[in-house]
């Protein structure tokens, strides 16, 4: 996991915003003990600091409960971005499609398919930013675009670029996956 170019730049990113380059490792490797404290800390850095604890802390019901209204939160904003979105006519059967996959992606998470979940979040954070960034989403610069725009959402494309690696390369254990995709449904959820 390398630190991107884009974001060496002091004024770009802050101190706290480059730690996300060091406890995302950490996450990857942290066995079941250690896992919700490295999410909080990730979370914390690219989402609204100190709320995502709800999510992976307290009572299996309770945090069911939370989870389910993060989803639903999560689902909405990203509804509210594709409609809002202006797109050509030719662009709307991707919009149409992302609305399906995202009513797919939800039911998944729910459900408890992991592996589809996780590849499903993924393609949806690729499909967000076309949609948002049309060719330019595609460009070899594209992290570093966004680090320009708001290191917080250079951040967020950062990670799930590592999502992506981790999918193809890792293998990740079915509760790492459920943390970095929950990580990701917070982090939309706070834009």
């Amino acid at each position: 996991m390398s630190f991107p170019e884009s974001a060496i730049d002091d004024r770009l990113v802050t101190d706290v915003e480059r730690e996300a380059f060091e406890v995302l490792p950490l996450l990857a490797r942290a066995g079941d003990a250690q896992r919700s404290r490295y999410a909080i800390k990730l979370a914390d850095i690219m989402g609204n600091p100190s709320e995502f604890q709800q999510y992976v802390t307290g009572g299996p019901a309770e945090r069911l409960a939370r989870i389910d209204r993060l989803l639903r939160n999560f689902s909405e904003n990203v509804e509210l971005l594709v409609h809002k979105t202006w797109v050509e006519k030719s662009e709307e059967k991707p919009k149409e499609r992302l609305i399906e996959d995202l009513a797919a992606f939800v039911r998944d998470f729910r459900d408890g398919s992991v592996g589809p979940a996780f590849r499903r979040f993924i393609a949806l954070a690729h499909a967000i930013a076309g949609l948002l960034f049309g060719q330019q989403s595609r460009a070899e610069d594209f992290l570093a675009y966004c680090f320009r725009i708001d290191p917080k959402f250079g951040l967020f494309f950062w990670f799930v670029g590592e999502m992506e690696r981790q999918a193809k390369e890792l293998s990740p254990s079915e509760e790492l996956m459920t943390t970095e995709a929950l990580i990701g449904i917070f982090v939309v959820s706070c834009f």
